[in-house]
């Protein structure tokens, strides 16, 4: 298997080449089909996009070459995969998880409309945090009263966001979301029985 350009990039060099995928749709699209179809080459990423093979190719040589995207082949035509973005980002006493799910939705914002409204409410950190939420109501662990309660918007606005980004979170992190704990249930049915 072929070594990426960037084997273990600084912290501080992640941040500014996800932040670089972030400020640019494109790139973020390029990403996020790289992640939904595994190990693609060039080519098949150019035939599923608006953009030239050219443009495709430069944009995977770049994402490459700041660590988002890892060369996986050495013979021709070359695979790539996308790498998990996984970077915790604290200003002041907020804190935002920067994840493949995030980068996914970014993406995705020209064909869920609700998730370009709720960016244009609340910018790329409250997408952050809504995604978090998300999380959360997927796992049934909270519900789109209490997000609204505590982001202060409305339960309407609260329940699309919810309804948009659990079917992103559910292709993107389908494995983590319902996998079960087993002994998290064991644990509530003991205590239910103590009852």
């Amino acid at each position: 298997m072929a070594e990426s350009a960037v084997s273990d990039p600084h912290p501080l060099d992640t941040m500014l080449a996800v932040s670089d995928v972030i400020q640019k749709n494109r790139l973020a699209r390029l990403y996020a089909r790289v992640l939904k179809l595994d190990t693609p080459t060039v080519e098949e990423l150019a035939s599923r996009s608006t953009s030239s093979q050219t443009t495709v190719y430069d944009d995977v040589k770049h994402l490459v070459e700041i660590g988002v995207l890892e060369r996986v082949t050495d013979s021709q035509p070359h695979r790539y995969r996308a790498r998990r973005v996984d970077m915790t980002i604290q200003t002041g006493e907020e804190t935002f998880q920067i994840t493949p799910t995030l980068l996914v939705a970014l993406a995705q914002r020209d064909s869920y409309e609700n998730i370009e409204l709720y960016i244009g409410r609340h910018g790329v950190s409250g997408l952050a945090t809504a995604i978090e939420y998300a999380r959360a109501y997927t796992k049934s662990e909270m519900n789109a009263r209490i997000m609204a309660r505590e982001q202060e918007i409305p339960v309407l606005e609260a329940e699309t966001i919810l309804d948009e980004l659990q079917e992103i979170l559910l292709d993107v992190e389908d494995e983590s979301l319902t996998q079960l704990d087993i002994e998290a249930l064991d644990a509530a049915v003991d205590e239910a029985v103590d009852e």
